[in-house]
Protein backbone atom coordinates (compact mmCIF):
# COMPACT_ATOMS: atom_id res chain seq x y z
CA UNK A 1 0.00 0.00 0.00
CA UNK A 2 1.37 3.42 -0.96
CA UNK A 3 1.95 5.72 2.00
CA UNK A 4 1.51 9.47 1.61
CA UNK A 5 4.59 11.65 1.63
CA UNK A 6 2.75 14.23 3.75
CA UNK A 7 3.17 13.84 7.51
CA UNK A 8 0.18 12.53 9.49
CA UNK A 9 -1.87 15.17 11.26
CA UNK A 10 -0.84 15.22 14.95
CA UNK A 11 -3.52 14.38 17.48
CA UNK A 12 -3.52 17.92 18.85
CA UNK A 13 -4.57 19.28 15.44
CA UNK A 14 -7.09 16.48 14.95
CA UNK A 15 -8.84 17.32 18.22
CA UNK A 16 -8.92 21.08 17.65
CA UNK A 17 -12.32 22.46 16.50
CA UNK A 18 -11.93 23.89 13.03
CA UNK A 19 -13.53 24.96 9.76
CA UNK A 20 -12.73 23.55 6.32
CA UNK A 21 -12.35 25.22 2.94
CA UNK A 22 -12.46 23.07 -0.21
CA UNK A 23 -10.82 24.59 -3.26
CA UNK A 24 -11.51 23.65 -6.85
CA UNK A 25 -9.81 24.09 -10.19
CA UNK A 26 -7.05 26.67 -9.94
CA UNK A 27 -7.42 27.23 -6.17
CA UNK A 28 -4.20 26.29 -4.40
CA UNK A 29 -2.21 27.22 -1.30
CA UNK A 30 1.58 27.33 -1.44
CA UNK A 31 4.26 27.47 1.22
CA UNK A 32 2.26 25.71 3.95
CA UNK A 33 2.98 22.53 5.86
CA UNK A 34 1.22 19.56 4.26
CA UNK A 35 -0.51 16.83 6.25
CA UNK A 36 -2.33 13.56 5.61
CA UNK A 37 -5.16 11.71 7.34
CA UNK A 38 -6.21 8.08 6.94
CA UNK A 39 -9.89 7.14 6.67
CA UNK A 40 -11.63 3.79 6.06
CA UNK A 41 -12.18 5.01 2.49
CA UNK A 42 -8.59 6.00 1.77
CA UNK A 43 -6.12 8.75 2.56
CA UNK A 44 -6.80 12.46 2.39
CA UNK A 45 -3.52 14.20 1.58
CA UNK A 46 -2.18 17.65 0.79
CA UNK A 47 -4.01 19.09 3.82
CA UNK A 48 -2.87 22.56 4.85
CA UNK A 49 -4.07 25.40 7.07
CA UNK A 50 -4.94 28.97 6.13
CA UNK A 51 -4.25 30.53 9.53
CA UNK A 52 -1.48 30.48 12.12
CA UNK A 53 -3.75 28.96 14.77
CA UNK A 54 -4.54 26.06 12.41
CA UNK A 55 -8.29 26.35 12.78
CA UNK A 56 -9.10 26.77 9.08
CA UNK A 57 -8.19 23.66 7.11
CA UNK A 58 -7.74 23.73 3.32
CA UNK A 59 -7.76 21.02 0.65
CA UNK A 60 -8.08 21.17 -3.12
CA UNK A 61 -10.57 18.42 -4.02
CA UNK A 62 -8.57 17.52 -7.13
CA UNK A 63 -5.28 17.19 -5.23
CA UNK A 64 -6.40 15.55 -1.99
CA UNK A 65 -7.40 11.93 -2.60
CA UNK A 66 -5.12 10.55 -5.33
CA UNK A 67 -1.35 10.02 -5.17
CA UNK A 68 1.42 8.47 -7.22
CA UNK A 69 3.76 5.64 -6.22
CA UNK A 70 5.93 8.11 -4.28
CA UNK A 71 2.96 9.20 -2.18
CA UNK A 72 2.75 12.64 -3.79
CA UNK A 73 -0.61 14.18 -4.63
CA UNK A 74 -1.67 13.91 -8.27
CA UNK A 75 -4.66 15.31 -10.11
CA UNK A 76 -7.96 13.51 -9.63
CA UNK A 77 -10.48 14.22 -12.37
CA UNK A 78 -14.01 15.05 -11.16
CA UNK A 79 -15.18 11.43 -11.43
CA UNK A 80 -12.06 10.22 -9.56
CA UNK A 81 -12.34 12.43 -6.45
CA UNK A 82 -12.84 10.25 -3.38
CA UNK A 83 -15.69 12.24 -1.87
CA UNK A 84 -16.34 9.68 0.87
CA UNK A 85 -12.76 9.93 2.18
CA UNK A 86 -12.78 13.72 1.94
CA UNK A 87 -16.01 14.37 3.82
CA UNK A 88 -15.50 11.55 6.34
CA UNK A 89 -12.07 13.00 7.14
CA UNK A 90 -13.67 16.35 7.95
CA UNK A 91 -16.05 14.66 10.36
CA UNK A 92 -13.19 12.90 12.16
CA UNK A 93 -10.99 16.01 12.14
CA UNK A 94 -13.53 17.89 14.25
CA UNK A 95 -14.56 20.19 11.39
CA UNK A 96 -17.67 22.15 12.33
CA UNK A 97 -18.61 23.63 8.92
CA UNK A 98 -17.42 23.49 5.31
CA UNK A 99 -17.13 26.29 2.75
CA UNK A 100 -16.52 24.97 -0.76
CA UNK A 101 -15.40 26.86 -3.86
CA UNK A 102 -16.54 25.52 -7.21
CA UNK A 103 -15.84 26.45 -10.82
CA UNK A 104 -19.04 26.33 -12.88
CA UNK A 105 -20.54 27.02 -16.24
CA UNK A 106 -23.68 29.08 -16.46
CA UNK A 107 -26.90 27.57 -17.77
CA UNK A 108 -28.56 31.00 -17.74
CA UNK A 109 -26.04 33.58 -19.02
CA UNK A 110 -28.43 36.50 -18.58
CA UNK A 111 -29.31 35.61 -14.99
CA UNK A 112 -25.84 34.37 -13.98
CA UNK A 113 -23.26 35.92 -16.36
CA UNK A 114 -19.70 34.74 -16.87
CA UNK A 115 -17.46 36.44 -14.32
CA UNK A 116 -20.07 36.43 -11.55
CA UNK A 117 -19.65 34.90 -8.11
CA UNK A 118 -22.81 33.26 -6.75
CA UNK A 119 -23.85 31.26 -3.69
CA UNK A 120 -26.29 28.48 -4.67
CA UNK A 121 -29.03 27.67 -2.19
CA UNK A 122 -29.95 24.28 -3.68
CA UNK A 123 -28.63 21.60 -6.01
CA UNK A 124 -29.64 18.97 -8.55
CA UNK A 125 -28.04 15.60 -9.26
CA UNK A 126 -28.21 14.06 -12.71
CA UNK A 127 -26.10 11.08 -11.63
CA UNK A 128 -27.50 7.57 -12.16
CA UNK A 129 -26.15 6.14 -8.88
CA UNK A 130 -26.76 7.10 -5.23
CA UNK A 131 -24.09 8.97 -3.29
CA UNK A 132 -24.30 7.94 0.36
CA UNK A 133 -22.38 6.61 3.37
CA UNK A 134 -25.09 3.97 3.85
CA UNK A 135 -23.46 0.54 3.86
CA UNK A 136 -20.01 2.06 4.25
CA UNK A 137 -20.15 3.09 7.92
CA UNK A 138 -22.74 3.10 10.71
CA UNK A 139 -25.58 5.42 9.74
CA UNK A 140 -28.97 6.20 11.24
CA UNK A 141 -32.20 6.71 9.37
CA UNK A 142 -33.58 10.08 10.47
CA UNK A 143 -31.21 10.84 13.38
CA UNK A 144 -27.93 9.23 14.45
CA UNK A 145 -27.83 7.32 17.74
CA UNK A 146 -24.98 5.72 19.65
CA UNK A 147 -21.94 5.27 17.40
CA UNK A 148 -23.75 6.19 14.18
CA UNK A 149 -21.99 8.88 12.15
CA UNK A 150 -25.05 10.56 10.62
CA UNK A 151 -28.41 9.96 8.94
CA UNK A 152 -29.60 9.21 5.43
CA UNK A 153 -33.17 10.55 5.37
CA UNK A 154 -33.17 14.35 5.32
CA UNK A 155 -34.44 17.25 3.24
CA UNK A 156 -31.37 18.83 1.59
CA UNK A 157 -30.62 22.55 1.60
CA UNK A 158 -33.74 23.67 3.44
CA UNK A 159 -34.39 26.87 5.31
CA UNK A 160 -35.40 24.74 8.31
CA UNK A 161 -31.77 23.74 8.79
CA UNK A 162 -30.89 26.66 11.03
CA UNK A 163 -27.25 25.66 11.53
CA UNK A 164 -26.69 25.65 7.78
CA UNK A 165 -28.64 28.88 7.28
CA UNK A 166 -26.59 30.63 9.98
CA UNK A 167 -23.29 29.43 8.52
CA UNK A 168 -24.40 30.43 5.04
CA UNK A 169 -25.21 33.94 6.30
CA UNK A 170 -21.80 34.14 8.02
CA UNK A 171 -20.00 33.14 4.80
CA UNK A 172 -21.97 35.76 2.84
CA UNK A 173 -21.12 38.49 5.34
CA UNK A 174 -17.46 37.45 5.40
CA UNK A 175 -17.11 37.40 1.61
CA UNK A 176 -19.14 40.54 0.97
CA UNK A 177 -16.28 43.03 1.58
CA UNK A 178 -14.28 41.29 -1.17
CA UNK A 179 -16.67 42.76 -3.73
CA UNK A 180 -15.42 46.33 -3.25
CA UNK A 181 -11.80 45.16 -3.54
CA UNK A 182 -12.24 43.08 -6.71
CA UNK A 183 -14.88 44.95 -8.71
CA UNK A 184 -12.58 45.21 -11.73
CA UNK A 185 -12.42 41.41 -11.98
CA UNK A 186 -16.01 40.52 -11.07
CA UNK A 187 -19.32 40.74 -12.90
CA UNK A 188 -22.43 41.58 -10.89
CA UNK A 189 -25.34 39.33 -11.78
CA UNK A 190 -28.87 40.71 -12.08
CA UNK A 191 -30.45 40.47 -8.64
CA UNK A 192 -27.15 41.01 -6.83
CA UNK A 193 -26.34 44.15 -4.87
CA UNK A 194 -23.56 45.52 -2.67
CA UNK A 195 -25.53 44.33 0.35
CA UNK A 196 -26.43 40.73 -0.55
CA UNK A 197 -23.50 39.76 -2.84
CA UNK A 198 -22.61 36.94 -3.57
CA UNK A 199 -26.23 35.86 -3.06
CA UNK A 200 -28.83 36.59 -5.73
CA UNK A 201 -32.12 38.38 -4.93
CA UNK A 202 -31.95 37.56 -1.20
CA UNK A 203 -29.71 36.15 1.52
CA UNK A 204 -32.63 34.14 2.87
CA UNK A 205 -33.36 30.50 2.02
CA UNK A 206 -36.96 30.15 0.84
CA UNK A 207 -39.08 27.48 -0.81
CA UNK A 208 -38.48 29.23 -4.12
CA UNK A 209 -34.92 28.41 -5.23
CA UNK A 210 -32.64 31.35 -5.95
CA UNK A 211 -29.65 29.69 -7.63
CA UNK A 212 -29.47 25.93 -8.23
CA UNK A 213 -26.20 24.05 -8.80
CA UNK A 214 -26.55 21.10 -11.18
CA UNK A 215 -23.97 18.30 -11.06
CA UNK A 216 -23.12 16.11 -14.03
CA UNK A 217 -20.75 13.14 -14.08
CA UNK A 218 -17.85 14.64 -16.03
CA UNK A 219 -15.05 14.71 -16.87
CA UNK A 220 -16.18 15.88 -20.31
CA UNK A 221 -18.21 19.04 -20.74
CA UNK A 222 -21.91 18.47 -21.42
CA UNK A 223 -23.38 18.07 -24.90
CA UNK A 224 -25.51 20.86 -26.37
CA UNK A 225 -28.59 18.66 -26.11
CA UNK A 226 -27.88 17.91 -22.45
CA UNK A 227 -27.54 21.61 -21.75
CA UNK A 228 -30.87 22.33 -23.41
CA UNK A 229 -32.54 20.05 -20.86
CA UNK A 230 -30.38 21.06 -17.89
CA UNK A 231 -31.11 24.77 -18.30
CA UNK A 232 -34.74 24.00 -17.47
CA UNK A 233 -33.59 22.59 -14.12
CA UNK A 234 -30.65 24.62 -12.82
CA UNK A 235 -28.68 27.85 -13.08
CA UNK A 236 -25.05 26.72 -12.99
CA UNK A 237 -23.43 23.39 -13.85
CA UNK A 238 -20.42 21.61 -12.32
CA UNK A 239 -19.07 18.10 -11.74
CA UNK A 240 -18.30 17.75 -8.02
CA UNK A 241 -20.09 19.86 -5.44
CA UNK A 242 -23.47 18.16 -5.16
CA UNK A 243 -21.68 14.96 -4.14
CA UNK A 244 -19.79 16.82 -1.41
CA UNK A 245 -22.94 18.63 -0.31
CA UNK A 246 -24.94 15.40 -0.05
CA UNK A 247 -22.33 13.52 1.98
CA UNK A 248 -21.69 16.51 4.25
CA UNK A 249 -25.39 16.70 5.04
CA UNK A 250 -25.50 12.99 5.80
CA UNK A 251 -22.77 13.56 8.41
CA UNK A 252 -24.58 16.71 9.60
CA UNK A 253 -21.82 19.10 8.55
CA UNK A 254 -23.10 22.48 7.26
CA UNK A 255 -21.85 22.95 3.69
CA UNK A 256 -21.91 26.30 1.89
CA UNK A 257 -20.98 26.52 -1.79
CA UNK A 258 -19.52 29.59 -3.49
CA UNK A 259 -19.29 29.35 -7.29
CA UNK A 260 -17.09 31.23 -9.75
CA UNK A 261 -18.81 31.34 -13.14
CA UNK A 262 -16.04 30.72 -15.66
CA UNK A 263 -17.90 30.03 -18.90
CA UNK A 264 -21.27 29.65 -20.55
CA UNK A 265 -22.32 26.05 -20.98
CA UNK A 266 -21.81 24.21 -24.28
CA UNK A 267 -24.16 25.58 -26.91
CA UNK A 268 -24.78 28.78 -24.94
CA UNK A 269 -21.31 30.30 -25.17
CA UNK A 270 -20.75 33.19 -27.55
CA UNK A 271 -16.98 32.87 -27.21
CA UNK A 272 -15.38 32.28 -30.65
CA UNK A 273 -13.55 29.24 -29.29
CA UNK A 274 -16.60 27.75 -27.59
CA UNK A 275 -17.29 26.83 -23.96
CA UNK A 276 -13.99 25.07 -23.21
CA UNK A 277 -11.81 27.88 -24.58
CA UNK A 278 -13.97 30.45 -22.77
CA UNK A 279 -13.28 28.54 -19.54
CA UNK A 280 -9.53 28.48 -20.18
CA UNK A 281 -9.40 32.15 -21.17
CA UNK A 282 -11.43 33.26 -18.15
CA UNK A 283 -9.29 31.22 -15.75
CA UNK A 284 -6.19 32.90 -17.20
CA UNK A 285 -7.72 36.38 -16.97
CA UNK A 286 -8.54 36.11 -13.24
CA UNK A 287 -5.39 34.24 -12.17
Amino acid sequence: TTMPKDQPLPQELIDRPKYAVIGGSGVTVSGSEKYSFKTPFGYVINISFLDEDKRVLFVNRHQATKMNEEGVATYAAPHEVNFHALIYAFKKLNVRSICAIGSVGTLRPKKVPVGAIVMPDDYIFVLPTPVTFWGKCEMGLFEPTGTQEGRIHFAPATGNDQTWVDFRRWVQQTLNPVLSQQRDKLVIAPGQSDVIWPCVETTEVRNEVGVAYLQTTGPRFETRSEIQSYKLLGDVVGMTCAAEWTLAQELMLPYVLVCAVDNSANGLSEHPGGAVQEYLDHKGAIA
